[in-house]
């Protein structure tokens, strides 16, 4: 099981926090593929 609890990203020039809450019951290799990397 791993988890995304919240996303730190730049627009422009300020920092943005965004709660996320999104659970994966396959661990980190579904967490990695949803980022699009080949695991």
């Amino acid at each position: 099981t791993s988890l995304i609890v919240a996303e730190l990203y730049r627009k422009g020039d300020e920092w943005k926090f965004k709660a996320v809450g999104q659970g994966f019951k396959d661990g980190l290799a579904q967490l990695g593929r949803f980022y699009g990397l080949n695991v």
